[in-house]
């Protein structure tokens, strides 16, 4: 399981959106699903 399976999952249990999370930390959601899609969180 990918670091990006592990954050959708997540956010499915605690029924919050990727938008969502993606606010919360402080991203815009197509930074945030842009770093999700490439595997690029961290870097």
């Amino acid at each position: 399981m990918t670091t990006s399976d592990m954050i959708k999952e997540l956010c499915r249990q605690l029924n919050i959106s990727i938008a969502e999370l993606s606010r919360r930390v402080g991203q815009t959601s197509q930074n945030f699903n842009k770093k999700l899609k490439n595997e690029r969180l961290f870097r």
